[in-house]
């Protein structure tokens, strides 16, 4: 039979309880939980170092910013058809609709480098707003494309049975493969054709449409496989097609 512990004793036993599971080590997290990866309505890609040789009348593609000509020591741009003077290292900054469900962030300098010339050289934010995943067998023909963006920088996080942003594919399940010092995690996927687990260092291809007017292919890297989740690092390349 069990004996009746008041009110007074329960709560001693329950300081008492507290105070050793708080000195077990283990029993806290050893640093604050990396954030998962949001999953929602928009789906934002970085170009870190885009460049852009300008000559004059040209347009940077996708933008609304036109470099019109050098005069005086100046430069003559059009930033949304309104006139700009800048000088070597100033901004040429846009943002705005590139196409239907894609919006732009540019934030560039004018530089010249070395070897002469103009360039407009910075990073650029891409969103891709309403995104629906949905993968394809081949990558769209020069014909379809009215702009393309490489090396697009992506870090993803992927917790236990959500999907990985941008793509078809489901981080299923963690699962521990061998015994021992031997045993490895693997990340179960769900989508691909084949061999469905990843070890860590271990690479992925997927080729999709993110809307009917963008097309998306990774590249990407297992950086990481535990109780966090997946963590996933590689590049894309994406393409603004033509509707």
């Amino acid at each position: 039979m069990f004996s009746k512990i008041d009110s007074s004793g329960g709560f001693a036993l329950l300081l008492i309880f507290t105070t050793l599971a708080c000195a077990l080590p283990g029993s806290q997290p050893a640093g604050p939980l990396p954030t998962p990866t949001p999953l929602g309505d928009v789906l934002v890609f970085r170009l870190l170092d885009y460049t852009y040789n300008l000559e004059p009348g040209t347009v940077v593609p996708g933008t609304r910013l036109e470099y019109v000509g050098r005069d005086d020591g100046v430069y003559h741009v059009k930033i949304d058809n309104l006139a700009a003077t800048k000088s070597a290292g100033g901004s040429l900054i846009w943002n705005g609709v590139m196409a239907p469900g894609v919006f732009g962030n540019y934030n560039l300098r004018l530089n010249t480098p070395i070897l002469g010339g103009l360039q407009a050289t910075g990073p650029v934010d891409i969103t891709i707003y309403m995104p629906n995943p949905v993968a394809r067998t081949s990558p769209p023909l020069n014909e379809e494309i009215t702009l393309s963006l490489n090396n697009l920088q992506v870090e993803y996080r992927v917790p236990e049975g959500r999907q990985i942003p941008g793509t078809s594919l489901i981080f299923a399940s963690m699962i521990s493969q061998g015994e021992g010092e031997q045993a490895i995690q693997l990340a179960q996927l769900t989508g691909l054709s084949g061999y469905p687990y990843l070890a860590v260092n271990d690479s992925i291809t997927w080729l999709g449409n993110l809307r009917d007017n963008v097309a998306v292919r990774y590249h990407l890297v297992t950086s990481a496989i535990d109780e966090n989740g997946l963590r996933l690092v590689g590049t894309a390349e994406l393409w603004i097609l033509d509707q």
